[in-house]
């Protein structure tokens, strides 16, 4: 009803201070607005209303007086009224508030695509400025290439004028040394054709020279082979000599040895008998049957031959040297003291050898 739908307009206005609040109220009166349209309730003419009915006590009182008959059958009307609207109410606040969330909800989600946004934004807006970088470095890059090979050109165009100078130098210089080259070998044909003169007279020359000097050859190789010949007929000869001297040498200390006479008494015997028409049998057969007087008699000559060659065999032997004299004295006691040393007896005959040979040279 119209009184209904005052009150809760009255309500709601007097308790939304907040902006938050406001907007809810709003909400709700914008849900409520099929319903007034239902009733036929300008809400317009409700506010003016609720106004003026707070102008005065006179004014309620006014009212009271009309409508008291008519209150107390509507009082209780506006009480089922009010309970249903306060439903109705609470039912719309809820969705007010669950609509306020959702549109909080979507500003945050706004708010955050905005910021989304603003992130992309600025991302697109670094690369693009890294690409413009990227881009400036390319050109400065280009520039300084096209700077080096502009130099390079004009490098290669100053040496290729460099080379064609040095070429056109080389050209002429080749062209003298030609020249120069042709009068040298003129000169040199010409020393040639001259030193070919001198070499035929000079190869003429040597050719006699090694004639003359080929027959001095002939007759000084004539000359060292009969040399050579007669050294070693003369060296044959020497051998030949000294091996003669030497037999004699040995047959003349035989025969010296020899004149003796027998040195056992068999011998003795076979020497007295030689010449009797005994053979050697007969002679061994004879020997044997002597007595022993006649034994003895052949023995005592046979050992005065033996005293009288070993006398002849000791002045024929060389004296001996001092180094030997002096082996025979110390050696013995030398190769004792060795034996001392080592059970080897090679190993103690060298080191008594050493040990003498260092004591002779101490001595001298």
């Amino acid at each position: 009803s119209k009184a209904t739908v005052s009150v809760l307009y009255c309500f709601l206005h007097h308790t939304t201070k907040m902006n938050s609040l406001r907007v809810a109220t709003r909400t709700t009166l914008r849900a409520f607005a099929p319903l007034a349209r239902v009733t036929g309730l300008d809400l317009m003419q409700v506010r003016t209303k609720v106004t003026a009915a707070k102008k005065g006590k006179a004014a309620k009182k006014a009212v009271k007086k009309v409508a008291a008959p008519k209150k107390a059958v509507k009082k209780v009307a506006a009480k089922k009224t009010v309970k249903k609207v306060a439903v109705k109410a609470k039912a719309a606040k809820k969705a007010v508030a669950k609509k306020a969330a959702v549109a909080t909800k979507k500003a945050a989600v706004a708010k955050k695509r905005v910021a989304v946004a603003k992130k992309v934004a600025a991302k697109k807006d670094k690369i693009a400025a890294k690409k413009a970088a990227v881009a400036a470095k390319k050109a400065k890059a280009a520039a300084i290439r096209q700077r080096a090979a502009e130099r390079a050109r004009a490098k290669k165009a100053a040496a290729a004028k460099k080379r064609a100078a040095l070429k056109a130098k080389a050209a002429k210089a080749k062209e003298a040394a030609a020249k120069k080259k042709a009068v040298a070998a003129k000169r040199k044909e010409a020393a040639k054709v001259k030193a070919l003169k001198v070499k035929k007279i000079a190869a003429k020359k040597r050719a006699a020279a090694a004639k003359k000097n080929a027959a001095l050859k002939a007759k000084a190789a004539k000359a060292r082979l009969a040399q050579k010949k007669a050294a070693a007929k003369a060296k044959v000869q020497a051998a030949k000599a000294k091996v003669a001297a030497k037999k004699a040498d040995v047959k003349v200390k035989k025969d010296k040895i020899k004149s003796s006479g027998p040195v056992t008494a068999q011998t003795l015997f076979m020497q007295q008998n030689k010449g009797k028409g005994m053979g050697l049998k007969q002679m061994h057969e004879k020997f044997n049957a002597l007595g022993a007087a006649e034994k003895k008699a052949l023995v005592d000559q046979a050992k005065k031959n033996l005293a009288k060659r070993n006398e002849i065999k000791q002045s024929m032997k060389k004296p001996a040297s001092k180094y030997a004299l002096f082996v025979k004295k110390n050696f013995p006691a030398a190769y004792q003291s060795a034996l001392k040393q080592t059970k080897d007896r090679k190993e103690a005959f060298r080191l008594a050898t050493k040990a003498v040979s260092a004591q002779y040279k101490q001595s001298q």
